[in-house]
């Protein structure tokens, strides 16, 4: 850990890359957080469009047969 920080006071080229490599692989988590959480809320709207459509299908039915029958 100590070390580490001398490493970051120096702001040599190879501290410079080291920093980017730790980024970039933070990057690299975080997209791949990102597009996991928005499969799961893809996968949520479209089941909540089912069930709206369905709901729909079921009141328009009730409805047509509350009409045709009396």
């Amino acid at each position: 850990m100590a070390r580490q920080m001398v490493d970051q006071d120096k702001r040599t080229v190879a501290s410079a890359h080291t920093r980017i490599d730790s980024i970039e692989k933070q990057l690299i988590e975080l997209q791949t957080t990102v597009d996991l959480q928005f499969r799961d809320l893809f996968n949520r709207v479209k089941r909540l469009e089912m069930v709206y459509l369905a709901t729909s299908g079921f009141i328009i039915a009730l409805l047509l047969r509350m009409t045709l029958m009396g």
